[in-house]
């Protein structure tokens, strides 16, 4: 409620997980845990917790900032109705979630209800499509700032802020994670077009000579399938095993290098302590 927040700050982040309708709370469970297994393990655990409570504070600021315009462009016997307006729900951080997933594997196939097939890198645009369809049919439109917020700011935050693991890149400049990939083909040109204009006037830019890397290498893993969780699990054990391996050459580097000086200068090896007679 943006007439309460002042000065209540921490609705800005409560209000991304509060609900009270049950069926919600157990979408968002089973919704996070889902895309949890495609994307906390390329991220790592600390950069995905950061992202959720990224786009949760940024999508109730810009929420918070877009009511009191409305607020105070509104006719007087609705100003009232706009300030008090409850925004709330799990709803903008599975946008942004969606985002990340189009980030991570935006040309993996990705298989909704076992039947259809499709690039990851729509999911987003098809999530927000369908949500506004059903906003608009149950006439709850407070639904809108979260989901249209939360898309944007995760965009944002992925494309220009976020540290690339293992390099020195912020920020995800690919062709793939353009704001006009979002749109359908036709539309792409008016777009760059604008996208470019707003980023020279707020200085985001990013180094044309970067090499970009997939995050992901291109395969058909399907979304949270047991095949791309394997093959994690089992890039994750060989890694270790490799470092178990290294250190255990490391430790034992010193005694084959005395087994060696001792062979080397002709004395007898002593396998036992000495006795006292």
């Amino acid at each position: 409620v943006p007439g309460r927040t002042l000065p209540c700050v921490w609705n800005l982040i409560t209000a991304g997980f509060v609900s009270s309708n049950i069926v919600e709370v157990l979408f968002m469970i089973l919704s996070l845990l889902l895309l949890a297994r495609v994307i906390e393990p390329v991220y790592g655990s600390t950069e995905f917790l950061k992202f959720i409570l990224v786009v949760d504070l940024a999508t109730s600021c810009a929420t918070f900032v877009a009511a009191y315009v409305v607020f105070l462009s509104a006719p007087p016997d609705r100003k009232g109705k706009t300030l008090y307006s409850q925004f709330n729900g799990f709803h903008g951080i599975l946008a942004g979630l969606l985002v990340a997933v189009k980030q991570v594997m935006p040309n993996h196939e990705v298989k909704l209800a076992g039947l259809l097939k499709l690039k990851a890198q729509y999911v987003p645009s098809i999530f927000l499509l369908i949500s506004t369809v059903v906003v608009a049919a149950v006439q709850s439109w407070s639904c809108l700032a979260f989901l249209y917020f939360g898309t944007y700011t995760s965009w944002l935050y992925l494309r220009f802020i976020q540290q690339q693991p293992e390099t020195s890149i912020k920020g995800d400049p690919s062709e793939s994670f353009k704001f006009s990939s979002f749109f359908p083909e036709a539309l792409s040109r008016p777009i760059d077009a604008v996208a470019g204009v707003a980023g020279r006037v707020f200085k985001f830019k990013h180094d044309l000579h970067v090499e970009v890397k997939p995050l992901l290498p291109i395969s058909q893993n399907l979304l949270g399938s047991s095949t791309a969780d394997a093959n994690r699990r089992r890039e994750r054990g060989a890694k270790a095993l490799e470092e178990r391996l290294e250190m255990k050459k490391i430790a034992e580097a010193p005694l084959v290098e005395s087994a060696a000086a001792t062979a080397a200068s002709g004395l007898p090896q002593s396998t036992s302590s000495p006795q006292l007679v």
